[in-house]
């Protein structure tokens, strides 16, 4: 038997958080490893990739496999 906070598997790297916190922790990290320069890049990048994504939802039909409530007879 593991204790609770021991997986079954491979072990995991030294320092690394589990869960929401702990992988929210790990992107600020990053992000503040990065210079104002790099994280505008990324950011103009993300937006650049985002943009043409914008209102798709709203434009698609709606699928028979995916309408919710009763079936029809």
């Amino acid at each position: 038997m593991t204790d609770a906070g021991e997986s079954i598997g491979a072990k995991e790297p030294a320092g690394f958080e589990r869960g929401f916190d702990g992988h929210w922790r790990r992107q600020v990290r990053l992000g503040l490893a990065l210079t104002p320069a790099q994280r505008l890049r990324w950011l103009e990048q993300t937006m650049e990739e985002l943009r043409p994504l914008v209102g798709r939802a709203r434009l698609a039909k709606p699928s028979s496999s995916t309408t919710c409530g009763p079936a029809a007879s």
